[in-house]
């Protein structure tokens, strides 16, 4: 298994899920409201929170926080107990916070432990204290008060929720700024050969070689792919069979690959990889795909393999129609207009 990309569960298909919930929404309006965040969050989603919180107040107006210090959580903890540390912690510091201009966002994973309660005393003081209040949660929580509003991942992994988390929080800051953060990674050169006049990569601050004025920003390593398509064109097929990766490689396949590779970045895509098609032998459909192109010495040359349409500047797939502005041509061929 140790050439399989970890498990993380469709991640992208989970942010869109939960973006476009009316919770969602109603986090989004609470967070552009307020001027005080406060996270509470256990274990990696406390790393998490302490990393974003100071994004948020970097990137932002807004001043977020959360508890960091292993003196004061021991000290809490000693004081109180493990599951009424959050809620003894809010109640020291909301002494100095306007209900009206504060919310509280809380993460977690786990049901039933300590750790989960923890959190669910920490949301319930919250709303007592007057803050507006939700909780990103892996699997839905019963014990807390209707007030709180949950965004339930539906993750089975815990990295794969805390990375979500972290995916979650950068929305709240793109969509508070419209767009204009989190800002792109500097690559400031040690001299330049010549002045470059740019106002995409604002003089060459970054990346200049991503001005491709062919492709959407930050897309421009697109611009040299091939997207390929498996079953039919790389492997032999015959229909869903036993669900298997069971045909021998298409002639011509590997030599056409290999060369291709030289000029072009490779994609593969198939509908195999859907998220929704069902387990062969615990794999899904990209693992099957990705142990087949091993077995015929095929996968060094892929960049990578894919459910959706990639941007590409070529697609090579046995079920397409080349369309040359002739859509009467294609309803003869497709209804059989005479």
């Amino acid at each position: 298994m140790s050439n399989h990309i970890v498990n993380f569960e469709n991640i992208e298909q989970k942010l869109y899920n939960i973006i476009t919930m009316k919770e969602w929404q109603q986090l989004q309006d609470c967070f552009n409201e307020k001027k005080n965040i406060i996270f509470i969050a256990n274990g990696g989603n406390n790393g998490l929170c302490i990393h974003l919180a100071a994004d948020i107040s970097r990137q932002t107006d807004k001043h977020a926080f959360t508890l960091g210090s292993s003196i004061t959580t021991t000290s809490i903890i000693g004081d109180v107990s493990f599951e009424n540390m959050w809620s003894t912690w809010l109640n020291l510091v909301s002494r100095s916070l306007k209900p009206d201009e504060t919310m509280v966002i809380g993460n977690s994973c786990s049901i039933g432990s300590e750790s989960s309660r923890s959190i669910e005393n920490g949301l319930n003081q919250a709303i007592a204290l007057g803050f507006e209040s939700v909780l990103i949660t892996a699997k839905r929580k019963l014990n807390l008060s209707d007030k709180i509003i949950q965004l339930v991942s539906d993750c089975i992994y815990y990295h794969s929720h805390e990375i979500l988390s972290g995916m979650l929080y950068y929305q709240l800051i793109y969509s508070y700024t419209n767009g204009l953060n989190p800002p792109m990674i500097k690559n400031i050169p040690i001299y330049l050969e010549e002045n470059i006049i740019c106002s995409t990569c604002e003089n060459g601050d970054y990346d200049h070689s991503l001005c491709d004025v062919n492709v959407p920003p930050n897309c421009q390593k697109d611009s040299n792919n091939i997207a390929i398509d498996f079953d039919g064109v790389i492997h032999e097929f015959n229909g869903y069979g036993d669900g298997t990766c069971y045909g021998q490689p298409i002639n011509g396949a590997f030599d056409a690959i290999e060369q291709l590779s030289k000029k072009y970045n490779i994609i593969i895509y198939s509908s195999k990889c859907l998220p929704d098609r069902p387990l062969v032998s615990g794999l899904t459909g990209k693992q099957l795909i990705t142990d087949w192109l091993k077995k015929y010495d095929m996968l060094k040359y892929i960049k990578d393999i894919t459910h959706f349409k990639p941007r590409a500047k070529y697609y090579i797939d046995d079920k397409a129609i080349h369309f040359q502005n002739n859509w009467k041509d294609i309803l003869k061929q497709l209804l059989n207009f005479v």
